[in-house]
């Protein structure tokens, strides 16, 4: 600091004065003897207070470093060495009253290594006994000061124990009995003296006695701790409990009589005292009460880890003696210590804040098998109804220990498994809704199969029988609903993959786990059986099983995700199931007899030996166990839809037959298997759509050239109502029913999995080659939509005035004959023109059905369009280099360019791209049975770019002619120069015609692929 003499002034920099500039600075040898022996001190000191500034850092590594240094340097071999350790304890006992939190932590770290090397000198300045009253008096405030400081000393305190008691040296048996019953009577006297430090003094204690040096203490110092604690009366504490466990594992150790059980605190004779002595509500102990603490718990005591661990452990023993996988020790310590009192509905909002923490830390340390018996009815009830509303006081509270759950549940399946039986045992089967979380969910993900098939049979238990107050029929179907859907829940939260888990035997028959089993057994139950009152109580209504049908459906949807054999060997299992009951029930199909014959036929051929004799040898299958598994599928999709009153499932039954029994002698059969499936993508049903793709995946390498016509002429319908019914001219046209009609069956909306809706967005977002064409198709599309939206708007304005001159002419003859002062007519006048109004209105009302039939025809077409779109996906990925997949190109290019739907252009725009792009990746090109045919497919896609269309159709006109190109010039070098001629005419047509529609693109195109594919030659 700068003097304020009258010579020059100096600043003092670590101990030396610096002179100013133009001063000259004084030797040593100039220095007084007395003044440089201060100067030696003040460089050491300043070392000191540099070491114990860094002791309170707020980085750990610091400190860490700072507490080797001061131990370093007070280990030096000197005649201060004695004064300064004397002078470091005092300093670091009076730093750890510091209101700085990391002080705390350096400084007691600190402390207990000083403690070590003062009392590993072995000098009398040094004693237990003496510490322990320095301690006392360095961290007692005197005066008038507030309540604040009087806690950091009390915190103070508490810490420079616990350094000593970390150091071991009063472990040591060195140390005099009198010196250790010192350190601990000081210890329990400051455990006794406040709640607060009660909870941490008991933990800090508890820490030294269940270290190595604790646990090597005599029992006489044991005992010692023991009469402390009597004579403090801690035991009926949550401390004191702990404390009284970790005694009593401990022989030779006589614990006081008359305070617990002889089988000590767990014991269940006093299950009733130790709830309250968790809970800190006073206990009558002979003489004396136990106060309460008054304070609010913040955080639960260490008892609490203390008390679940032993219980868990006992229970475990006790489990593996009896031969039981849970004993009832825990669950019932639970539900009275937990359950009952920290969740009791009367319970303040503290209290169960408090046992939110305790619920985690159940969860987090409780065994698998336990894990489940923490979410017992008033831990539910509260968590529940605390995540019901983001206003609630505890609503993020009661979310952590289900973090913990969910966290811990993906880290074992046996954690998962138990939680979820446990819930669903509990009937919490909303608990995601309630708690708006994703709990169940992940639970039910990760679960292990046998706890699965446990809460399986539950919920079957539920569906049949709810648990209602009052067995009305309307509740009873809102809660079989309910778990309907949730059967559905569990299903889908298995990946596919993993439906089938350990199921592959050595002949690889799949066999799906007998949760799954249970799962299709009960909803085909109450979907399609007659059930009793015995069985079903209320009884099962028509709504209820209709339900349970659309869950069916669209669990198999899920199932139909699977490998052919599972999805088939699923399929199978589930007419089993349909056909188990016999035909006097109502599981037995309510149709014509023709048809039930044709269901017992099926069930002979569903046999897997049956169906193999038949197919074995199909023509160019190349999986011959792929195709009766394939037909398996069908069937029992058709039988399926005989159940479900189809109409079309008869006839769907006889060609199936038609088709199996002349597999292997006709390839006409795969035509009428084409057909068929076809015929199942029409329908609005993901169910419909996934089955149709699964068999093609199978099929697709006989698909014949009739069946490939099949296809594409339902690319090429018209997509409005005569395109509507000249593709299904073969059924009645039943304009006014709806879709529920037809397929036999009601689209439950809350039930998305198995209807699609028929706009045709799903299609991907890779449909063109770069960002800037696809922002300029945006662009076109929206410069459509506006156009089309202008004409609507034009022909509702057309319709209003012809409506107007309709109404004037039917008013007209009465108009003309009302007064000329504008009085209305009278009732013969009205009755007069109310033939003519009724016609008016007929006539509007008329046209307006034919415009909405027009678009839900619109709607049905692109929705079958895409189907057939997403199976030609499947064709090309697998028969690239077969010649039939090029009479796809033509179709498609044509479908880019009339389709309503930009987003079926797209994806036909990307199965195109991925045909070119899977010939070029396998390298493999069709090869065409002469030239003629591949110049008649490349003078299509000429012709074709001359009729216009969006940048999309160009595109692909040129991707498909340049396809073509390489696949003629691959066959023959020399169709090179034809093919030069067909676009040099195509340009010349291009520039004499300023109106021509031609895109210049194709040219740039043309000329690059022609200097990329000399390289490659």
């Amino acid at each position: 600091m700068a003097g304020a003499t009258n010579g020059p002034s100096t600043v003092v920099t670590n101990g030396h004065k610096r002179p100013h500039d133009g001063e000259t600075a004084q030797s040593s040898e100039q220095i007084h003897p007395s003044r440089k022996r201060r100067l030696d001190y003040s460089e050491a000191d300043a070392q000191f207070a540099r070491m114990y500034d860094e002791l309170a850092d707020d980085v750990q590594a610091v400190r860490l470093a700072a507490a080797g240094k001061l131990v370093r340097a007070l280990s030096t071999n000197s005649d201060a060495q004695i004064p300064r350790l004397q002078s470091a304890l005092a300093r670091l006992i009076k730093g750890l009253c510091s209101g700085r939190k990391a002080a705390r932590l350096g400084f007691s770290i600190a402390l207990a290594e000083v403690l070590r090397l003062a009392f590993g000198l072995g000098v009398s300045e040094f004693t237990l006994a003496g510490v322990t009253e320095q301690v006392g008096k360095l961290t007692t405030v005197e005066g008038n000061v507030s309540g604040q400081e009087k806690r950091d000393y009390l915190i103070g305190r508490r810490f420079a124990f616990q350094a000593i008691l970390q150091s071991d040296v009063g472990a040591s048996d060195a140390v005099p009995q009198h010196d250790f019953q010192a350190l601990i009577g000081a210890v329990v006297e400051q455990m006794a003296e406040k709640p607060w430090m009660r909870r941490d003094c008991g933990a800090m204690l508890y820490e030294f006695l269940a270290s190595r040096a604790g646990s090597q203490l005599s029992p006489e110092r044991l005992q010692t701790i023991i009469d402390w604690l009597s004579a403090k009366a801690l035991w009926k504490t949550p401390e004191g409990v702990a404390l009284w466990m970790l005694f009593g594992a401990r022989p030779a150790i006589r614990l006081p009589v008359g305070v617990w059980d002889k089988k000590g605190p767990l014991a269940k004779s006093e299950r009733h005292v130790l709830s309250k002595v968790l809970q800190e509500v006073p206990v009558e102990d002979g003489d004396s009460t136990t106060t309460s603490s008054g304070s609010r718990q913040a955080a639960p005591s260490f008892a609490w880890s203390v008390i679940m661990r032993a219980m868990h452990q006992s229970d475990k023993a006790a489990s593996e003696h009896l031969d039981m996988p849970m004993t009832e020790n825990f669950p019932t310590f639970w539900a009275a210590c937990v359950d009952q009192t920290l969740f009791n509905e009367n319970a303040s909002s503290e209290r169960k804040a408090l046992g939110f923490q305790i619920l985690g830390l159940a969860i987090s340390s409780a065994p698998p098998v336990a894990v489940g018996c923490v979410f017992s009815p008033n831990v539910l009830r509260c968590i529940m109804a605390q995540r019901a509303d983001s206003q609630r006081y505890l609503f993020e509270a009661a979310k952590a220990p289900l973090n913990q759950l969910i966290s811990r549940a993906k880290q074992d399946s046996a954690v998962a498994g138990n939680a979820a039986s446990s819930l669903i045992h509990a009937g919490a089967i909303n608990f995601d809704q309630a708690t708006k979380t994703k709990t169940m969910d992940t639970l039910l993900t990760h679960a292990d199969h046998s706890k699965l098939e446990d809460a399986m049979d539950t919920l079957k238990t539920m569906i049949l029988r709810p648990a209602l107050k009052a067995e009305d029929q309307g509740n009873a179907e809102n809660a079989r609903r309910m778990i309907a859907d949730f059967v559905l829940t569990v299903v889908r939260s298995r990946k596919p993959a993993e439906l089938f888990l350990g199921s592959y035997g050595t002949d690889y028959v799949p066999t799906p786990p007998q949760w799954l089993s249970t799962a299709l057994n009960f909803l085909v139950e109450l979907g399609y059986w007659k059930l009793d009152k015995a069985l079903a109580s209320p009884p099962i209504s028509d709504a209820t099983r209709q339900v349970c049908r659309q869950r069916l459906s669209s669990l198999i949807g899920h199932v139909m995700k699977l490998p052919l054999a599972q999805a088939s060997r699923t399929l199978r299992l589930t007419v089993e199931h349909l056909r188990s009951v016999g035909e006097k029930s109502y599981g037995y199909p309510a149709a014509e007899k023709e048809v039930k014959a044709l269901v017992r036929k099926t069930d002979k051929r569903m046999q897997d030996t049956s169906l193999k004799s038949t197919m074995l040898g199909a023509p160019g299958s190349g999986k011959s166990e792929d195709v009766p598994r394939a037909f398996v599928l069908l069937y029992a999709m058709a039988v399926l839809q005989v159940y479900n009153e189809d109409p079309d499932a008869g006839l769907a039954l006889q060609d199936l037959h038609d088709c199996a029994g002349q597999w292997d002698v006709d390839t006409q059969s795969v035509s009428t298997l084409i057909e068929l499936l076809l015929s199942f993508v029409s329908k609005q049903s993901t169910l419909y759509r996934k089955l149709a793709e699964q068999v093609f995946t199978t099929f697709a390498a006989n698909l014949t050239p009739e069946g490939l016509q099949s296809m594409l002429a339902v690319l090429a319908q018209r997509e409005n109502l005569s395109g509507q019914q000249e593709l299904f001219r073969n059924e009645e046209d039943e304009v006014e029913e709806g879709s529920e009609e037809e397929d036999g069956s009601i689209i439950d909306v809350d039930d998305m999995s198995d209807v699609e809706l028929v706009n045709g967005e799903e299609v991907g977002a890779d449909a063109s080659d770069d960002s800037e064409q696809e922002e300029e198709d945006d662009e076109e599309a929206e410069e459509d939509s506006e156009s089309e939206a202008t004409d609507d708007d034009e022909e509702d304005l057309d319709a209003v005035a012809a409506f107007d001159q309709k109404l004037a002419a039917a008013l007209g003859a009465a108009a003309m004959a009302d007064d000329d002062d504008g009085s209305d007519m009278d009732d013969e006048q009205m009755m007069a023109v109310e033939p003519a109004l009724q016609n008016v209105f007929k006539e509007l009302k008329k046209k307006s059905g034919q415009k909405q039939d027009n678009k839900d025809a619109k709607d049905t077409i692109v929705s079958f369009k895409n189907r057939v779109l997403d199976l030609l996906a499947i064709y090309v990925k697998a028969e690239y280099s077969n010649v039939l997949a090029l009479d796809i190109i033509a179709p498609l290019v044509v479908l880019i360019r009339e389709t309503t739907s930009k987003p079926t252009a797209e994806k036909a725009f990307a199965v195109l791209k991925q045909y070119f792009e899977a010939c070029n990746k396998h390298k493999a090109l069709p090869v065409l049975p002469d030239e003629d045919a591949g110049f008649a497919l490349l003078s299509a896609a000429h012709v074709e770019m001359t009729e216009g269309g969006s940048k999309l159709h160009a595109n692909a006109c040129s991707r498909s002619s340049l396809f073509l190109s390489k696949v003629l010039v691959t066959m023959d070098p020399a169709c090179y120069g034809r093919i030069v001629g067909m676009y040099a005419q195509l340009q010349e047509q291009w520039w004499k015609d300023p109106t021509s529609k031609v895109q210049s693109s194709v040219f740039t195109e043309w000329t690059s692929w022609s200097i990329a594919m000399r390289k490659q030659t």
